[in-house]
C-alpha cells in the first residue's frame, strides 16, 4: 500500500473529515478521528480499566482468507448426520474437554494457550459472497457501496478505515518503528486488490507497509534504501523545505482559496507519509525484522518453509521490534479454486476434504500452532492479542448450495456461524467460548457478531470502540458499527 520511498502517483484524494460527535458519551464537537484517538490515549492512562483494555501492545490478526471450514476444523459435530459432521473425527486437545478436528493433531497440543470462539456469525446484505463479508470484518461497516450479490468494488479514499489503520493512528510507537504492516499477500477478490486494508479516508500515511515477496527466499530490502545520488542530509532538506512551503500555503491569506489550502487533512497526510519514511531510512532495528535469514534453521522449520509458514515467522519478528499490528494473510485469493500444494484456496466449493487433509490444514497447523507456540516461550502472549479468522464459515450441509456454486464433496460459503481462535493479551486460554447448534449452523449460546470481535480488538489495544467520528459525507459513524467486545473472553 505504500512504499518507503514515496507513493506512485498521487499520494491521496482530498479529504474532508469533519468534526468529533461524541467519545462515548461525552461531546468533543470540533475534533477529527485522529483526535479522537489521541484523547482516549491520555484518557486510558488515568481511568479505571475493564477486563482486558489496553493489555495488548501489539496484534498479530491472520486472515485464512477464503475460509476455511469451521465444522471440520474447529466445531466437529460427531453425532451429526454423515452429510453433515464429514470424513473427519474429532480429537482430544491439551485443553481439558476441548474437542477439535483431527487435521489439526498440532494445535490440539497447543490448545491451551488460546480459545476458540464458535459463535462467530451474522445475516449479511445481499448474497454471502466474499467481497462484502471481507469489507465487514475488516472495517466494522457493512459495505454499503458493493454490488447487491456482494462482489468487491476497488478500494477508495472514501473508504472508511480498516482497524489496522485505526490502531496505526492510535500506535505510540517511535516514527522508526511500523505501525501496520501486511504480509504473506495481499486481500483479493477476484481482480479487486485490496479489500477492507487500507486507512481510506485517514490518508495514504496510514495505510499498511506491505511485504508480499515470498518470505521462503531473502526479501528484497532495496525499498529502505537511499537512491545513488541521494544523500539522507539531502533527503532531509527536502522533507523541511516541502513542510515549509506547505507552511506558507496555509497561512497565505486568499478569498478563494487553492486546492492545497482546502486539503488541509492531505497535506497533514503527506507530511506523515515522508516523516515516517525518513524516520525508516534512519532506522535499523525496524528493517532487521524482516531479515529471516538471521533466524535458525531449526527455528525456520519449526514455522515451516513455506509462503504462510515464514509469513508468521515475519509476523512474530515484526511485533518483537515493536510494530503494532501486523496482518499475515493466507497466499490464495478469497474465491480461488482450490487446488493441491501449500498456498491453495480455502474456498472448498468441492472436494472439501482432501483439499484439507491433504494441502491446506498440514501448513496451517504446522505454523500457526509454531506462532502461538513461539510466541508464548518469548513471553510474547502476554501482551500480544493473536487472532486467526476467515470471512466466513462453510455450509454445514455437503454438497449443498446457497450460490449455486458447490461441486462433489464441497461446502458453499456460510456466514450465520463460524470459528475464530483468538489467544493472549489477558485471553482466558484453554476453552471454547460459545456454543453453536448440533449441526453447526446457527449459534446456540453467545452469539458474536464479526463487529464484536473487531470490538474486542479495539478494547484489547486500548480504544474505545463506541468512538463516534464523522465521514465524508458528514454522516456520524462509530468506529465499529455496532456491538460490544466480548469481555467473556477475560
Amino acid at each position: 500500500m505504500w512504499n518507503i520511498l514515496g507513493p506512485r502517483g498521487r499520494l491521496c484524494d482530498s479529504l474532508s473529515r469533519r468534526e468529533l460527535l461524541t467519545i462515548g458519551s461525552l461531546p468533543m464537537v470540533g475534533l477529527a478521528l485522529p483526535d479522537v484517538l489521541r484523547t482516549q490515549a491520555i484518557a486510558r492512562e488515568s481511568n479505571d480499566r475493564p477486563l482486558g483494555f489496553g493489555r495488548a501492545k501489539s496484534v498479530i490478526f491472520v486472515y485464512l482468507q477464503g475460509s476455511p471450514s469451521h465444522i471440520d476444523l474447529w466445531d466437529p459435530k460427531p453425532q451429526a448426520p454423515a452429510e453433515i459432521r464429514g470424513e473427519f473425527s474429532p480429537i482430544a486437545t491439551k485443553a481439558p474437554g476441548v474437542y477439535i478436528g483431527e487435521v489439526l493433531p498440532k494445535l490440539a497440543q497447543q490448545a491451551d494457550k488460546f480459545t476458540i470462539m464458535r459463535t462467530v456469525g451474522c445475516k449479511p446484505k445481499g448474497l454471502p459472497n466474499h467481497g462484502s463479508a471481507i469489507y465487514m470484518l475488516m472495517t466494522g461497516h457493512e459495505s454499503s457501496n458493493f454490488s447487491p450479490t456482494g462482489l468487491s468494488v476497488p478500494p477508495t479514499r472514501d473508504d472508511l478505515p480498516s482497524v489496522g489503520s485505526v490502531i496505526s493512528y492510535n500506535g505510540s510507537q517511535g516514527s522508526d518503528r511500523f505501525n501496520y504492516v501486511a504480509v504473506g499477500s495481499a486481500v483479493k477478490e477476484n481482480v479487486i486488490v485490496g479489500v477492507g486494508q487500507g486507512a481510506g479516508l485517514l490518508g495514504a500515511a496510514y495505510d499498511p507497509f506491505t511485504m508480499y515477496e515470498d518470505p521462503t527466499q531473502p526479501l528484497k530490502l532495496e525499498t529502505f534504501s537511499l537512491p545513488g545520488d541521494v544523500s539522507l542530509d539531502r533527503l532531509k532538506n527536502r522533507v523541511d523545505l516541502r513542510g515549509f512551503i506547505d507552511q506558507k500555503l496555509q497561512e497565505k491569506p486568499s478569498s478563494k482559496p487553492t486546492s492545497l489550502r482546502s486539503k488541509p487533512t492531505e497535506l497533514a497526510s503527506f507530511d506523515a507519509y515522508y516523516q515516517k519514511a525518513l524516520s525508516l531510512v534512519q532506522s535499523h532495528d525496524a528493517v532487521r525484522a524482516f531479515r529471516l535469514e538471521q533466524e535458525a534453521a531449526t527455528l525456520r522449520e519449526r514455522y515451516g518453509m513455506t509462503r504462510f509458514g515464514q509469513s508468521c515467522l515475519l509476523a512474530r519478528r515484526l511485533v518483537e521490534a515493536g510494530t503494532r499490528f501486523v496482518q499475515v494473510t493466507w497466499p490464495a485469493r478469497s474465491d480461488d479454486e482450490p487446488v493441491p500444494g501449500p498456498d491453495g484456496g480455502w474456498d472448498t466449493h468441492r472436494n472439501n476434504f482432501p483439499m484439507l487433509r491433504d494441502h491446506r490444514c498440514p501448513v496451517f497447523d504446522h505454523s500457526f500452532s509454531a506462532l502461538i507456540a513461539d510466541l508464548h516461550d518469548r513471553g510474547l502472549l502476554d501482551t500480544t492479542l493473536v487472532v486467526a479468522v476467515g470471512e466466513f464459515g462453510r455450509s454445514p450441509k455437503i454438497g449443498a448450495s446457497t450460490t449455486n456454486n458447490v461441486g462433489p464433496g464441497g461446502r458453499d460459503h456460510w456466514p450465520e456461524c463460524y470459528s475464530a481462535v483468538i489467544a493472549g493479551a489477558g485471553v482466558q486460554p484453554g476453552r471454547v467460548y460459545g456454543e453453536s447448534d448440533r449441526f453447526g449452523a446457527y449459534p446456540k449460546l453467545n452469539p458474536v457478531h464479526p463487529f464484536d470481535l473487531l470490538s474486542t480488538v479495539f478494547h484489547a489495544v486500548g480504544i474505545d470502540p463506541d468512538t463516534e467520528y464523522r465521514d465524508n459525507l458528514n454522516r456520524p459513524r462509530r468506529l465499529v458499527d455496532h456491538g460490544e467486545p466480548v469481555l467473556g473472553l477475560y
